[in-house]
């Protein structure tokens, strides 16, 4: 039983901001150590490479972002809630029972809620690969000045 304790408080401590940053700090201390063993040449590279990752990820995010405001702009939800008014009128006119109305209009809200909560995933997954990439580059561009030092 004690065994399951320790496991759960390293579970608990894993997630606090302390234990974090000093994971964090482990991975940059790491990361530098590496870089500084590194020819001049090759941190050059890691350097374009890793801007060029960053650019083009930014890139992407905006785009993306455009096309959700297009979509927004343009009503694309207009049709999912036409397609409700088109189960309810079916009810109404057809005399389709309302047990299959209302499983249609809960599998139509299921998919706007299940699209809107997928796309705030995808944005923050990406956000966070690019500050992640940020990271890198800064610690390269640390390790660039302290060669040309």
């Amino acid at each position: 039983m004690n065994h399951i304790g320790e496991k759960l408080i390293h579970y608990i401590m894993s997630i606090s901001f302390q234990e974090r940053k000093k994971k964090a700090l482990e991975k940059y201390r790491k990361e530098v150590n590496r870089l500084e063993d590194i020819a001049d040449d090759e941190v050059d590279f890691e350097y374009i490479n890793l801007k060029s990752k960053y650019e083009h990820k930014k890139n992407i995010l905006f785009i993306f972002i455009l096309t959700i405001i297009i979509c927004i702009l343009m009503n694309v939800w207009k049709y999912f809630f036409n397609i409700i008014e088109k189960i309810i009128q079916l009810t109404v006119n057809q005399g389709i029972e309302i047990a299959i109305a209302k499983v249609l209009f809960i599998g139509t809200i299921t998919i706007i809620v299940f699209i809107t909560i997928l796309t705030f995933f995808v944005i923050q997954s990406y956000v966070k690969q690019m500050h992640e990439i940020y990271m890198e580059l800064l610690i390269v561009e640390e390790i660039k000045k302290k060669q040309n030092k």
